[in-house]
């Protein structure tokens, strides 16, 4: 029998796959109950968390076009100067696909920070996964991700939803101790639940502990469901994001943080591992996948930041991306680049500071082919922490980072 960890035990039960559970009836909570829901909504701060799945190569989103080691080490996936479209006060341009993302800088909500990693980084997908979600070098991660953490201990959250991911994979990152959060695979599923056939378990008498377990699991759907109807009544509808479970995913976020729901923190995910699905581990033929991804991306962001300016809550909303790490500097013989380590991230929302920051990445400091980073991913993280959700960051994080500065005072 394959062992299981406790923090692997721990991560599934706290963001239980809710929408995957069979639906049973007679075994529902009251789901406004079990979602926490209640007459006071919560008009707080909300993160946003985007993976860009398998592995993001900075080099091509932020493309130094004055560098000619840049060329010298791609000469076939390179972009030329000519195609980016071009940053004002900075050698680089960005990736011709992410011009919706470019419009957002221009306006102000958005912006993408340069040389992000982290020491010794690991170039396995899930060991440097698991970094970037528990928000830890260490070698046992915790058990709960680092928004998990927060959730636990820093949120003050009187609610038993605080947490969501739409879609993907259950992630590390919302998982939570006291079981805050919740994934939810396909929202739309939740739709068809009648609220009103809805009942206690406690309430048919003795339960054993097999079907206490289906009750729990009962429960959480029941909860995953409230947050659904009640978020249905969002206006996603009216703006244009991809018909992707990337779009789809966006979209329920912005309904539910329109709605005011008790969330304070969601995952969304975009690129896939399934054969034929585009993904950010592009060792073949990355210009295609890129030009896929990246547009899918600025699409969807800019639809999500248009819904919530028009609803007045885009001053309450961070989001922010991370990707397993960034690429090599040189191509390889598939058209396509390999492992590598520092990259860029990406993020949104009505009180950022705009436009590239940190240093540009330096193809001087490049070792086995990764880039160096210069800005570490934590500081980040004790950023949202500190200046967004206003709750110490050694709270949460396993040692003092001092923060870099993405998001700014309103």
């Amino acid at each position: 029998m394959t062992r299981i960890t406790r923090r692997q035990a721990l991560a599934f039960a706290a963001s239980i796959p809710a929408a995957s559970i069979p639906l049973i009836p007679g075994l529902l909570v009251e789901p406004a109950r079990a979602a926490g829901l209640s007459a006071e909504r919560y008009e707080g701060r909300v993160v946003v968390v985007l993976r860009m799945k398998g592995g993001n190569d900075g080099f091509n989103t932020v493309v130094p076009v004055n560098d000619d080691r840049y060329y010298r080490a791609r000469p076939n996936i390179a972009l030329a100067k000519r195609e980016t479209l071009s940053v004002s006060g900075h050698e680089a341009g960005l990736h011709p696909a992410l011009a919706d993302f470019m419009r957002l800088m221009d306006d102000g909500h958005a912006g993408i920070l340069q040389s992000v990693g982290y020491p010794q980084p690991s170039r396995s997908h899930l060991r440097s996964t698991e970094i970037w979600q528990a928000g830890s070098l260490a070698a046992d991660a915790p058990a709960a991700g680092w928004l998990g953490r927060y959730l636990d201990s820093g949120c003050g959250c009187d609610v038993d939803v605080a947490g969501v991911q739409l879609g993907g994979e259950p992630a590390l990152t919302l998982a939570s101790a006291t079981r805050r959060s919740r994934t939810i695979g396909h929202p739309q599923l939740l739709l068809r639940m009648n609220p009103e056939h809805a009942q206690r378990v406690l309430q048919r008498g003795p339960v054993n502990e097999p079907f206490s377990h289906l009750a729990v699991s009962q429960s959480a759907l029941a909860g995953a469901a409230a947050l659904v109807q009640h978020a249905a009544g969002g206006s996603g509808a009216r703006y244009g994001y991809p018909d992707t479970s990337f779009g789809r995913g966006l979209r329920w976020t912005a309904d539910m943080i329109e709605t005011e729901t008790p969330v304070r923190a969601y995952h969304v995910e975009l690129g896939s591992f399934e054969t034929g699905a585009a993904s950010f581990d592009t060792h073949v033929d990355q210009l295609a996948q890129h030009e896929q991804l990246y547009a899918e991306l600025g699409r969807g962001v800019r639809a999500f930041v248009e819904q919530l300016r028009a609803t007045h809550d885009l001053d309450r909303v961070l989001l922010v991306t991370y990707s397993d790490f960034g690429r090599q500097l040189g191509e390889n013989t598939t058209r396509g680049t390999e492992h590598g380590d520092a990259s860029v991230l990406l993020y949104a929302g009505g009180a950022v500071r705009p436009g590239l920051q940190g240093p540009a990445a330096d193809l001087g400091q490049v070792t086995n082919g990764g880039l160096n980073h210069q800005v570490d991913f934590r500081a980040v993280y004790a950023d949202i922490l500190e200046n967004w959700f206003d709750v110490p960051a050694d709270v949460v994080l396993d040692e003092r980072v001092e923060p870099f500065p993405l998001v700014r005072r309103i």
